[in-house]
C-alpha cells in the first residue's frame, strides 16, 4: 500500500532523527564503507520497534543501493540518502547535478558529507537549496537536508548494534516472522 503525504512527512521526521543521531563508527579508507555503515544503522535503527514517531511495525525497507542514478540508501522508496567523503570543489558542483536528479525520484533528499570538504563550494551547494519546501517530487519543492560528519566525532554517535534486538520469537510465531519476511521482499521486489 502507498504511502500517503502523512506517512512520508513522519518518515522524514524519523529518518532525520536517525541521521542526527549517527555517526561513522570510524574512519573508513572508502566512500563505500561509509555508505554501509550508514545503511547498517538506519536499518537496525528504523526497525527496531518502539519509541518512534512512525510505528510501522519495523518493516521499513532501508536499500543500499549501488548505482550513479539512485542515491547510497533509499527509505522506503521515499527519501534518498547519498553519503560523499573527502569533497573537492569539483566534486561538490557534480553533486549538485545529482541532487537535482535525486530529487525527480524521491520526496526528500539527504547529502551527508564525511572527511574534509572544501568549505566555500559547500556552503554554495547549500544555499542553492536552502528555500526548498514541498512534498510533491516538483524539482523546485522537494526538500534537501545537507550533514557533515568530522572525523573527530567518529565513533561517537550510535550504531546498528545500539539497535540490535535479540532474536526472540517465542512472542512471535513462525508465521508472523514469515509473513514480516514476505513483505519486506515484495516492497523491495516493487521498486
Amino acid at each position: 500500500m502507498p504511502m500517503g503525504i502523512v506517512g512520508k512527512e513522519e518518515l522524514a521526521r524519523e529518518v532525520t532523527a536517525a541521521l542526527g543521531d549517527w555517526t561513522p563508527t570510524q574512519a573508513h579508507e572508502q566512500e563505500a564503507a561509509f555508505q554501509d555503515d550508514l545503511h547498517e544503522y538506519l536499518d537496525a535503527r528504523l526497525n527496531a520497534g518502539g519509541g518512534k514517531i512512525l510505528d510501522s511495525g519495523g518493516n521499513f525497507v532501508v536499500d543500499r543501493v549501488n548505482s550513479d542514478l539512485d542515491c547510497d540508501v533509499v527509505v522506503s522508496d521515499t527519501i534518498g540518502i547519498t553519503v560523499r567523503q573527502d569533497l573537492v570543489a569539483d566534486e561538490i558542483k557534480r553533486l549538485a547535478e545529482q541532487v537535482r536528479e535525486y530529487q525527480k525520484s524521491y520526496t526528500h533528499v539527504v547529502v551527508i558529507a564525511c572527511g574534509s570538504i572544501d568549505d566555500d563550494v559547500w556552503e554554495q551547494l547549500q544555499i542553492t537549496y536552502q528555500d526548498q519546501h514541498g512534498m510533491n517530487n516538483d524539482p523546485g519543492s522537494t526538500p534537501v537536508m545537507f550533514l557533515r560528519r568530522r572525523e573527530v566525532s567518529y565513533g561517537n554517535g550510535k550504531s546498528a548494534a545500539d539497535y540490535q534486538q535479540p532474536a526472540d520469537t517465542t512472542g512471535e510465531s513462525l508465521l508472523e516472522m514469515t509473513v514480516s519476511a514476505i513483505q519486506r521482499r515484495v516492497r523491495r521486489l516493487k521498486r
